[in-house]
């Protein structure tokens, strides 16, 4: 037995207070931080130290989840617990928030309670469309953060039976695009499984930015998709887009325009693409300077009935000299019948590209016929 076991062995009065500030540290970043702010905040002069230490409270989650059903989630702080932060915890560390993320029954206690100088990043947390829009339009201290401050902007609209017209989501976006002055990333209607799409009125939607570096967003067609990379974002070189269908399109935009300041795209559409040659193939060609490439795609191409790592290289990447990261999980079927060659697996396809500047290669790619479809 060693001294440590020891000591703890003859003494029944150990608490938490015995532990070294590293440890409970690792013990205070396993909890939930506005428990830990309701529960510790001045206790001892030690724990205050700890609790309210910069690199503690600088990113403050001011929400607390509640799952009751897959329509009802619950982000709220309970009353008590607010009122305490709000009036004891907030005015002590508010000039040293960098990151808070609230929901939209405490928002209007938070952000006005205080102002948060540091703030950069904000992630409006559970709101509804209705809600959401009203404080975008009316709310001036949402509205001075958002113009003056904010370069990290995260929006998760709550998921609802009755979802809001996407028509309404496009006219939040473009409102969010016109107020934050200084953004440069922005995650827009989706939080983990959950999504809400949205889609674009190309007639009358107008919108630029010339600071949105990175944007995650859900949208309705590949439309949506064509039109977000169509001169609206000057210097956009990230997009991570979920289409929820690729199918025809208007053809009113142009998918040939070269899109060079692009480094990271990410495309993820479940439903079965039938159109991966027409649509995809040319998107991609755009982007001639690329560097990491996501795709999670389901294609059923009718006149081949194959895909491999070799068929990738001709279709894409020659056309993306800089792609150091290439990430797909592919989904493709055949007809049983016409099938005259092995599929290639897994191991095939990451071989198919080992040469070293193209950096590490992750792939799945499943096959089914259209017996077992």
């Amino acid at each position: 037995m060693n001294e440590l076991d020891m000591n703890i062995s003859n003494n029944n009065n150990l608490n938490i207070l015995d532990l070294p500030n590293e440890i409970l540290l690792i013990i205070f970043n396993k909890l939930n931080k506005v428990d830990v702010l309701y529960s510790l905040f001045d206790i001892t002069q030690r724990l205050n130290q700890l609790i309210l230490d910069s690199f503690y409270i600088r990113n403050l989650n001011m929400t607390s989840m509640t799952m009751k059903s897959f329509y009802d989630c619950i982000y709220s702080i309970d009353n008590q617990i607010l009122d305490r932060i709000c009036k004891n915890v907030l005015p002590r560390i508010y000039h040293q928030i960098n990151e808070l993320i609230v929901e939209q029954y405490s928002i209007e206690r938070i952000l006005h309670t205080i102002s948060y100088p540091q703030l950069y990043s904000l992630t409006l947390m559970n709101f509804s469309e209705e809600v959401l829009f009203n404080y975008l339009t009316n709310n001036t201290i949402l509205c001075k953060l958002l113009i003056e401050q904010i370069t990290c902007l995260k929006i998760d609209v709550k998921d609802e039976p009755t979802e809001p017209p996407p028509e309404t989501l496009s006219i939040i976006f473009v409102l969010i695009l016109s107020l934050c002055k200084r953004l440069i990333k922005l995650s827009f209607c989706q939080f983990d499984n959950r999504s809400t799409f949205c889609t674009f009125d190309l007639s009358s939607t107008n919108f630029k930015s010339s600071t949105l570096t990175e944007l995650k967003i859900h949208v309705v067609t590949f439309d949506d998709c064509l039109y977000l990379l169509d001169g609206y974002f000057n210097c956009l070189s990230t997009l991570i887009i979920h289409v929820k269908k690729i199918s025809y399109t208007s053809g009113t935009i142009d998918n040939k325009k070269k899109l060079p300041k692009l480094k990271h795209f990410s495309l993820t559409s479940y439903p079965h693409i039938f159109l991966y040659d027409n649509l995809i193939i040319p998107l991609l060609r755009r982007m001639i300077n690329l560097e990491e490439l996501i795709l999670y795609l389901s294609i059923i191409r009718s006149n081949k009935n194959y895909i491999d790592g070799s068929q990738l290289y001709d279709d894409i990447l020659i056309y993306m000299p800089r792609l150091n990261k290439f990430t797909f999980n592919i989904h493709t079927n055949v007809d049983k019948k016409n099938v005259e060659i092995a599929f290639s697996s897994n191991e095939d396809i990451q071989r198919s590209f080992s040469r070293k500047e193209y950096g590490p290669v992750a792939s799945h790619i499943e096959t089914f016929t259209k017996e077992n479809e």
